[in-house]
């Protein structure tokens, strides 16, 4: 009954986006026409990149854009308007073709409530041939699919550039066979073609001197930044944080990557007080719930005590877990440091500790293979590990995605945990265990992880653990330092937007004084960090 009133609830409030009625939109418009009208700004050129209606993206962008207007800066935004074949707003679940009325439409519509000034990248691409890019560039059809990789457009690499965004739209990072990958490539070529001439031309007009955009790495987002390079404006990101409520920005296009090197130096040095050990702890037991968190995978995770796991085996061996990620998940793609790939990663331990008898060796296969509607993977680890090992050694045992066995449980039963870039790792590290990292994440390197970088190094690690587990464990405390700075000290409040429901979006206020200097921290230190005060 739920799904159905939420569906219809949603329904209801698209109907009402198409009038410019959504309840978000005669929010902004109240909170716009308390702006001074003959405002004239004496800062900066902010540009907003804005080419989706994710509605609470719109929106929190929006009112960090109120926030800098009120503080001086000149804040325009740059949105997509529709017209591509293909692009990143959907995966191939849902298109092509993509949603560009709908989309567009609420960005245009959304911003307008704002009154906030808004120009499409379709405006600067109305000149090529037509609306449809089916027969742009017909000498991509000449690339076989191993050469797009490698394709440039007047100095920028578009072929990598949407290496990310193909995967990403095709849930699937094994190109090579997937019968979509060619066709899909070369349709996201296209589109990035576009989207590239269309930015010089909106830099050229608009000369921002910063440029504001989500993730960094999507199709829009990451050719943006290329060009933005190209004329030495600076880029800052943004991403969503760990807990939420929470949002991670970065000087450049890697928010998606987390990086905190830049405070990691001092935080490293300072032990934790009371009051922030307090914190942590309670974050990580509601964290063992999946509470506090963006997306819940599990409502109600089963927790298994140590005989369940070593099940009819009453006889204790080393336990090593094994947390794998979503092969195609940005977390993954260009994290490759120890192995060519995570599949590869997996295979390559199994071959070295299956049918040990002194070793038990559990993979956890990551439920979002298949919890979360709509992305379901199309490259199924159990797949991957049939195709390349065949019938697994009896001390390897595999948990499924759908299998609602907590993590947690896994994780406190273990001896060592390998990982590739799952936060597992740094929770293993908090629990005191051994922990092996074979990709490029943001916690390695920081102390207390064990970093491989390559696979020879990587199995002689594994040998070294297994043979004195308790020489290799973490400085427990070094990872809570860590741990508290990634989760809190990094991370500010979002703006004043909540969602109702997924997808939809309300303001949490209408009064343009809760905007200005002082007000709300998580405002103060967005603004910091765009106007490059921070």
């Amino acid at each position: 009954m739920r799904g159905a009133r939420d569906l219809g609830w949603k329904g209801v409030e698209l109907g009402l986006r198409e009038i410019g009625q959504a309840p978000e939109m005669r929010q902004a418009r109240t909170l716009a026409r308390s702006m001074e009208p003959a405002f004239t700004p004496t800062g900066p050129r902010i540009l907003f990149l804005t080419p989706r209606d994710w509605a609470v993206h719109v929106q929190w962008e929006a009112l960090i854009a109120q926030a800098l207007r009120l503080r001086g800066a000149d804040v325009r935004f740059l949105t997509c308007g529709g017209g591509l074949a293909i692009c990143d707003r959907v995966n191939t679940y849902e298109g092509p073709p993509v949603p560009c009325h709908t989309c567009a439409g609420y960005t245009r519509r959304a911003l307008a409530s704002h009154a906030l000034p808004v120009e499409a990248l379709r405006d600067s691409w109305a000149d090529m041939a037509g609306d449809d890019d089916a027969n742009d560039w017909p000498e991509l059809d000449r690339f076989p699919l191993h050469e797009l990789r490698d394709i440039e457009h007047h100095g920028l690499p578009l072929g990598r550039l949407v290496e990310i965004p193909v995967v990403w739209f095709l849930c699937n990072s094994d190109l090579d066979t997937d019968p979509l990958a060619a066709i899909t490539y070369r349709r996201f070529l296209r589109s990035a073609r576009r989207i590239a001439m269309a930015v010089r031309r909106q830099f050229d007009d608009n000369a921002p001197d910063v440029l504001v955009i989500l993730n960094g790495l999507f199709l829009f987002e990451s050719i943006a930044a290329a060009v933005a390079e190209e004329r030495g404006i600076r880029v800052v990101s943004y991403e969503r944080g760990f807990i939420d409520g929470t949002l991670f920005f970065a000087q450049g296009p890697g928010a998606c990557r987390y990086e905190i090197d830049h405070l990691w130096a001092k935080a490293s040095a300072r032990p934790l007080v009371g009051e922030e050990d307090e914190r942590l702890d309670r974050y990580l037991a509601d964290r063992r719930h999946g509470l506090r968190s963006f997306v819940q995978m599990w409502p109600n995770p089963q927790f298994a005590s140590q005989a369940d796991l070593n099940g009819a085996d009453t006889s204790r061996c080393l336990r090593v877990v094994l947390f794998t990620n979503v092969t195609w998940d940005s977390a993954v793609q260009g994290r490759h440091r120890a192995f060519p790939s995570l599949q590869s990663w997996i295979t390559d331990v199994i071959g070295q500790l299956g049918g040990r008898d002194d070793v038990q060796l559990i993979v956890r296969i990551h439920p979002a293979e298949v919890r979360i509607p709509g992305w379901e993977t199309r490259e199924s680890m159990v797949d991957v590990l049939a195709t390349a090992i065949g019938p697994l050694p009896p001390n390897v045992r595999v948990v499924l995605p759908d299998d609602p066995l907590s993590s947690y449980s896994i994780m406190e039963s273990a001896d060592v945990g390998l990982v590739y870039t799952s936060t597992t790792g740094l929770e293993l590290a908090l629990m005191g265990k051994p922990v092996i990292v074979a990709g490029t994440t943001h916690y390695a390197g920081k102390g207390f992880t064990i970093d491989a970088h390559s696979a020879e190094e990587h199995r002689s690690l594994v040998d070294a653990v297994l043979a004195e587990p308790a020489a290799h464990r973490p400085d427990v405390a070094l990872a809570r330092r860590y741990a508290h700075l990634f989760f809190f000290d990094a991370v500010v409040a979002q703006p004043p937007v909540y969602e109702p429901l997924g997808g939809l979006a309300r303001l949490s206020t209408v009064d343009l004084r809760e905007l200005l200097p002082g007000k709300h921290a998580g405002l103060d230190a967005a603004c910091s960090a765009i106007l490059g005060d921070a």
